[in-house]
């Protein structure tokens, strides 16, 4: 008994002390994000003495963080929209609609995550030069969707080969088509494995600097990545309004997993349970 009691007090001090190292930052990026630069600098592991709310502020309009921020919406969740609209049909065509090349198909996702995302970034600032498409929120949409694909195809793949026949063959029997089957069907048993593909996706979506960093150039079309260098001017920075622009930059990530608690739980457990 005592053996248990003293791996159960070790295990819980690991979570605890693990639990830490991973909130701290976080918790430090807060707390100076409400002092002055000058406070930052004499005191910057300690809790502020006069607190400065109005970095916020500062940060979402001054420094045109606003814009920035519903930019970076717009790209994110468009580009996740057609990401799991295309995954989840190819997914579904690929496990469901033996056709000759289906194999061939999920070979070809499956190389494309072999290629480094980065290495396309010449040929694809050349091919929408030519095209007049740089510089727009379209030119981030459409490659953010194209990346995203390769791995969400291959999960959305890997759970319809568990998904159980037989639940679609008693829908076909009862009259039901190919498209009904996978709407009424097949997407609602595969929630939590959207819930994960999204965050993951979401995430690298919402962060990606190289490509926004070369194909945009007006201020007004800037992602948020490429937002945050505004606070360095030629002499000075903003340290605080950094701070305070990396906490509203992590809010909609933080809100979207606690959101998908959940479902990403039973996504990233489904396959031991299938086993």
């Amino acid at each position: 008994m005592k053996s248990n009691k003293t791996v159960s007090v070790l295990k819980y001090a690991v979570l605890i002390a693990t639990a830490f190292v991973t909130l701290y930052p976080l918790l430090w990026v807060l707390l100076n994000s409400f002092k002055a630069n000058t406070e930052l600098f004499t005191s910057p592991w300690g809790i502020p003495k006069e607190w400065h709310p109005e970095n916020y502020a500062n940060a979402w309009t001054t420094a045109s963080i606003n814009i920035y921020f519903f930019n970076s919406v717009i790209v994110s969740i468009t580009s996740l929209f057609f990401s799991l609209l295309l995954s989840t049909t190819v997914s579904f065509a690929i496990t469901r609609l033996k056709f000759k090349l289906s194999t061939a198909v999920f070979l070809v996702f499956t190389v494309g995550m072999m290629i480094p995302v980065h290495a396309t970034l010449i040929p694809i600032f050349l091919m929408f030069s030519r095209i007049r498409l740089t510089n727009s929120l379209y030119s981030l949409i459409i490659p953010y969707t194209a990346f995203s694909l390769p791995i969400a195809v291959m999960i959305f793949t890997g759970f319809f080969k568990t998904f159980p026949r037989e639940l679609e063959e008693a829908a076909v029997i009862d009259g039901s088509t190919i498209k009904g089957m996978f709407l009424r069907i097949t997407l609602p048993m595969c929630k939590p494995c959207i819930a994960t593909v999204a965050i993951y996706n979401f995430l690298g979506m919402w962060n990606e600097l190289n490509y926004a960093l070369v194909l945009i150039r007006s201020r007004s079309k800037m992602t948020l990545p490429i937002g945050m260098t505004g606070f360095k001017g030629q002499f000075t920075t903003d340290f605080t309004g950094i701070f305070a622009a990396v906490i509203i930059t992590i809010i909609p990530t933080i809100m979207i997993y606690i959101a998908f608690n959940k479902q990403i739980i039973e996504g990233m457990t489904i396959g031991a349970l299938k086993g």
